[in-house]
Parts: structure tokens; C-alpha cells; sequence
């Protein structure tokens, strides 16, 4: 229903509409009860996620044929079912909707129309139809990032960047222009990732990325060559009808895409498309289509709304997110970038602009998505061009001093949401209402800026992104960088875990308010999100309403959660023991291999946490750390430094895994002459 706007008149009786509805799921209570047990470690049904067909069967609609029978009944024309966002399509004239619907439809104007008084159905369909689209054009999208909020650094089809003598970080500076910024290998070592890297936790399956603009694989692979990231292997999954072409959300596709990739190189990617020409919600078909296609396990969402009402995100996009949180998928999305104003619905545009009164992103405060806000820091770089780590972060919230582009990252309470039971802890505002974000990464495209490579057409304001006109490097940052490169770690965990996450924030919560800096969260302590005139929130000690937990340590973060899951890998030593004889006393032996091995056909990684001996036999330390992954094993040396002549007591070699059961310990024998 349109609110605070003057009509200026009905809407030509005539005029036609493409319209859809959305049907609500069934046994929704049950539904909730199901994704708040698969993260309960007390219940049978942790982790056990639904297999595919199972949603459908036990919470999908089941009244699609009489819904659209009564649609063609009251003379629309009904053109499609998207089974995936549980909507039917369909079109008629204003005259044939304000009688179907018993609802007025104004003209506000411009290009503005919309119902003046809710639509009503009939009684039959209460509970059942949960949303009407089409009614009113007062809403619109915005990606988290667009080509005006990019710095042009060099045409890449023209001067080429020169790597750093020696250095496999992307840190590197652009011949004649001299600028560093973030790039993944940075992301790496900022953000103690490599550890993980390094014991071959890549990534595994599948992060699906969702857009409406095609992109340019060009663009992604002179991203991966020269930041030194494996090639990305990447699938276009049209959700729509036809070829939705190049438009301005390129730059946004080509950003989530490349650093989603950059942060967990091995992982496939599923880009899920969407054509606005021949949809009324395209970016909601895509979410849809990477949904209940059920192939990647985490799925990156860089976009919000503004104008929409409260049952387009509990009735539209809520249930998407709830089949996603019981398939065990993960969404991630941003909190955008508008700090606590967040977006308003300009009536002369009709397109997103800053607010000027407290907001969040309502898609973003849905419970059953991990709300991803942004940092910034003033970086430290060595003489190479790489990152220096342990610098703090603060909020980020830029100057717009005319060279800096002044923006901030969102946070708040949700006007829609009420708050989750995984909110209900100490730390969080006990304001009722769900609050955001819930965790930060990188954000600042200035303090100190990340790499992009991009399509030259978008930096040209006359004709916008085509895809035509070679490639550029270029200065980014946003939420639209924070949220992919999460959703890579999210990746990651579930990789060492062998297993899907589902919802994450049940577990982020948990271990935040446990033990926030022992389960690598990076308290966020400086700055705030005040934007645009409004006042927002300050960073402070634990939880807040800008930056969340915080930010983290990869490595650390990864370690605490995979250890909170089920299906902990069988971990074996061989041999079963050593026995050191006749060896020189006050001298050392050679070194004697074992083998930490996990088994073929496990699920779930394993980090080896510990390894001792006892007494004079010593065990060195070079496993301790990794990560070892099924079918892989790590060999570490055992010397025996007898102080006399004689056997020793005998000692037992213990290596403590996490997660898990630690392996049967190893015999260990010897004597001194």
C-alpha cells in the first residue's frame, strides 16, 4: 500500500500490468522448529539437512493450479510458474487488477503508480496467497556496487601491471602511478588465511554468486593471472527467459565473482542470472534458482531493495532463505552501504538513494542470512608491496572530501524482524527486533582500497557497461567486497568440516559470546556509522550495531567452528611404535618417521593440534597446525637423546587432533650405551 504520497489521479483503467503472486509455505512452524534443531547440537536433527525433494514435499505449496484458476477467472492471462520462488505470473489491465484485488490504483506522478489500500483475496486463498507483486512500481534494487563508485587505475589492455621483484602477492604498482592496494594475497596474510591455504584447505563444491548482468570471463581471468589465483572454473545459470546483456550490475558480478574465487581458489562457482526484461523480480529468481537447485553450499548476495513492503521479505524472500537454512546452505549478504540511513525509494528516479532516517537492509536482518558489514584500516606495507599484519580496523565510514568516496557501512535494527533466539545472548541490544550486521571483513575502497578488473565500458558515463572496450584495473571496495570474500571462508569451513553449515549465526553467536578472541573474532573497537545526516551506531567492546562480532582470523575462526560440528575425521599413526637401540649416550639419534594419516572416504579435515613424547625422546613439531584432509597424511621425525647407558622408561607419543578423537598413542622404547 502506497503511504505519504499525494495521488495524482487513478491510473488509466487500461494501462497493463505484469503481475505476480507469491504462495506461502506450509507448516511454516514446523519449518522453523526443523532449522532451529539442525543447529542445535542437543538434537537428533543436528545437522541433518534435508535431502532434495524433501522440502517441497513437506513445506511447498500445493495449491498452485487452484491459484492460477481463479488468476484466469478474473480475465488475466496467466504466463508462468517459477516453482523456485513458489510464484505464479501473470497480466491484465489496471481495470481487471483494481477489480480482482478490490483496490484503487493511483498515478503519484512521474513514473510512480501504486494501490492506495491493501489488496484483499478471497477468504478461500488466507494463508495461502502470502504476496501480490505488480500492484505498484514504488521499489526498486541497487547492487552494492555501481561503476560511479569506481577509481579507474590503469587500462589493463594497455599498461600492464608489474609484479613486485620476487614477491607473489598482488600488492602491486601500476608503472607511472605507483599505487598499492589490497589484493588477495593480502587478504591472506591480513586476514591469517594462509595456514589454511598452505595445508590445502582450498575450497571445495560450490559458492553460488547471484546477478542480473552478464559479465566478462576475460575480466575474472586477468584477475586470477595476475594476482596469481588459480582459474576460476564458472557456470551461468540463466533463472530467467532470454539474455539479460550487459548492464551497469556488471561491475557487481565481476567483483563478487573474482574475490569469492580469490578467497577460496578451488572452489567452483555458479553464477545464478536473472534478466530484468523478462522478470518482475529477477534478482529474487536467481536467489530462487541457486536455492532450490541445491548445488552450492554457500551462496553470496551483493544487492538490496527499497520501497518494497513487509511481506515481500517475510512472505517473498523469508521462505527462500528458510528452504536454503534447512538444505544447509549458507547465505551471505551485505548490510550495503549507506551506513544506519540505508536507502529510500526516490519517487522522480525511481531508484535507490541515501536515506535520511534510520534503516537497514530489511534482506539483509532476515534471520536465516549472515549479515556481512565492512572495516576499513590506514594499511602498513613492507617494501614489496605486501600487507602488514595486526593493524586495527575501525568502521568503515570515508570522507567525502571530493577524492575519497564518502560512504559507510550499514547496521541497525530491523523494523520487520523480530529478534532470533540466536540473538538472545549477552552483548546483543535487547531491543526485540533483529540487529545487524552480524560480522565484518574489508570494506573501505579507500583505507586502503581492493583490486578489481573490469570491464572499460563502465567507467565511460555516456553509455554505461557493454562488455566492449577491453579491460581495466580498478579501485573498489564496499560491502560488495566484504560479503563474497566471507562467504569464500564460509567456504572453507565447510570444506574442513566435510560437511554443509546451514544458518550460520547460531554457531557465530555461540562461540562469539563463549569466547570471542579464542574463536577468532577481531574486536572492531573504533568508529561509527553515522551517514548522510543520520545518526548511526558507535563500535565498542564486543557486539555492535556496525560491525558486529567483528572481524576475524581465518584460521582461528575456521579451527573454532569446524570444531563445534559433527563427523570428526578417523586419524591413524603408523607405525605402532618405535624402539631406539643402542644409541650413544648424550648424543641424538636420527630421527625415526611417523605418519599422521587420515582416512580415505572421511568426510571432515582434521588440524593436528599437539604432538609430545616424554622424557628423552623428543617429537618435532612439523605437523602441529596443519590441516590434514581424507586420504592425506603428514610425517613428522622422533629422536631419542639418551643421558646414560641402559634402557629408558618407556614413553608414549601422543598427538592431540581437533576435531575429534586423538589417535591411540605410540610406544616408545629405547636404551643408551
Amino acid at each position: 500500500m502506497v503511504e505519504k504520497m499525494a495521488a495524482a489521479g487513478r491510473l488509466e483503467a487500461q494501462r497493463p500490468l505484469s503481475m505476480s503472486v507469491t504462495l506461502a509455505l506450509r507448516n511454516r512452524d514446523q519449518l522453523q522448529q526443523l532449522i532451529e534443531d539442525q543447529q542445535n547440537p542437543a538434537s537428533p536433527e543436528y545437522h541433518h539437512f534435508l535431502a532434495p525433494g524433501e522440502f517441497d514435499a513437506r513445506f511447498g505449496p500445493t495449491n498452485f493450479d487452484e491459484v492460477r484458476d481463479w488468476l484466469t477467472s478474473q480475465g488475466f492471462t496467466v504466463t508462468g510458474t517459477n516453482p523456485a520462488t513458489r510464484a505464479i505470473q501473470f497480466t491484465g489491465t489496471v481495470a481487471q487488477a483494481e477489480q480482482a484485488f478490490n483496490v484503487a490504483i493511483e498515478s503519484f506522478g512521474g513514473v510512480l503508480f501504486g494501490n492506495a489500500t491493501d489488496p484483499q483475496i478471497p477468504a478461500r486463498f488466507a494463508g495461502v496467497i502470502g504476496h501480490i507483486h505488480g500492484l505498484d512500481n514504488m521499489s526498486a534494487k541497487m547492487p552494492g556496487v555501481t561503476p560511479s563508485r569506481l577509481k579507474l587505475v590503469a587500462p589493463a589492455s594497455e599498461t600492464e601491471p608489474e609484479t613486485d621483484a620476487g614477491n607473489s602477492a598482488p600488492g602491486f604498482n601500476v608503472p607511472g602511478i605507483g599505487i598499492t592496494l589490497f589484493g588477495p594475497s593480502d587478504f591472506y596474510t591480513f586476514y591469517h588465511e594462509t595456514p589454511l591455504l598452505s595445508s590445502g584447505l582450498k575450497g571445495s563444491g560450490c559458492i553460488g554468486i547471484v546477478g542480473d548482468s552478464n559479465y566478462l570471463p576475460s575480466a575474472v581471468a586477468r584477475f586470477d593471472s595476475r594476482f596469481k589465483v588459480s582459474g576460476a572454473h564458472i557456470t551461468t545459470v540463466h533463472a530467467d527467459p532470454g539474455n539479460s546483456g550487459f548492464n551497469n550490475d556488471e561491475v557487481e558480478a565481476e567483483l563478487d565473482l573474482e574475490w569469492s574465487h580469490a578467497v577460496a581458489p578451488d572452489a567452483d562457482t555458479r553464477y545464478y542470472l536473472g534478466n530484468d526484461a523478462t522478470s518482475l523480480n529477477a534478482l529474487g529468481d536467481a536467489i530462487g534458482a541457486a536455492v532450490s537447485e541445491d548445488r552450492c553450499a554457500v551462496i553470496s548476495i551483493s544487492f538490496g531493495f527499497c520501497g518494497e513492503i513487509a511481506s515481500f521479505y517475510t512472505e517473498g524472500f523469508d521462505p527462500i532463505f528458510m528452504r536454503a537454512a534447512a538444505q544447509g546452505q549458507s547465505i551471505i549478504t551485505i548490510t550495503h552501504d549507506y551506513g544506519a540511513a540505508y536507502l529510500t525509494l526516490d519517487s522522480t528516479t525511481r531508484s535507490c538513494v541515501e536515506g535520511t532516517t534510520q534503516a537497514v537492509s530489511e534482506m539483509a536482518a532476515d534471520p536465516h542470512v549472515t549479515a556481512i558489514s565492512g572495516t576499513s584500516f590506514t594499511p602498513d606495507w613492507d617494501s614489496n608491496g605486501n600487507i602488514i599484519t595486526g593493524i586495527p580496523e575501525r568502521v568503515w565510514n570515508d570522507p567525502n572530501d571530493g577524492i575519497a568516496t564518502g560512504n559507510a557501512t550499514g547496521g541497525g535494527v530491523s523494523a520487520i524482524f523480530a529478534k532470533p533466539s540466536f540473538q538472545n545472548v549477552p552483548g546483543v541490544p535487547a531491543d526485540g527486533m533483529r540487529d545487524v550486521p552480524d560480522v565484518s571483513l574489508l570494506a573501505s575502497p579507500n583505507f586502503p582500497g581492493a583490486w578489481l578488473v573490469t570491464s572499460t565500458s563502465c567507467f565511460n558515463e555516456k553509455t554505461g557497461c557493454t562488455g566492449k572496450g577491453g579491460l581495466s584495473y580498478a579501485q573498489v571496495g564496499g560491502t560488495s567486497l566484504s560479503a563474497p570474500s566471507f562467504a569464500g571462508i564460509a567456504n572453507l569451513v565447510g570444506q574442513a568440516a566435510g560437511t554443509s553449515l546451514g544458518n550460520m549465526d547460531p554457531t557465530i553467536y555461540a562461540l562469539a559470546t563463549k569466547d570471542a578472541a579464542g574463536s577468532g573474532f577481531r574486536d572492531v573497537t573504533m568508529g561509527n556509522n553515522d551517514f548522510n545526516g543520520v545518526a548511526g551506531f558507535a563500535a565498542g567492546t564486543g557486539y555492535d550495531l556496525c560491525t558486529g562480532w567483528g572481524t576475524i582470523d581465518a584460521t582461528e575462526f575456521l579451527t573454532a567452528y569446524a570444531n563445534t560440528l559433527p563427523g570428526p575425521s578417523q586419524v591413524t599413526l603408523t607405525p605402532t611404535s618405535l624402539s631406539f637401540k643402542n644409541v650413544k649416550s648424550g648424543t641424538t639419534s636420527k630421527p625415526k618417521t611417523v605418519t599422521i594419516a587420515v582416512a580415505k572416504g572421511q568426510k571432515a579435515w582434521t588440524q593436528i593440534t599437539s604432538v609430545s613424547g616424554g622424557g628423552e625422546f623428543v617429537a618435532a613439531e612439523t605437523c602441529v597446525g596443519s590441516w590434514i584432509g581424507p586420504g592425506k597424511s603428514c610425517k613428522f621425525g622422533v629422536t631419542f637423546s639418551p643421558s646414560a647407558p641402559g634402557p629408558v622408561a618407556s614413553q608414549m607419543l601422543t598427538v592431540s587432533v581437533s576435531p575429534g578423537t586423538s589417535p591411540t598413542p605410540i610406544a616408545l622404547t629405547g636404551s643408551g650405551k
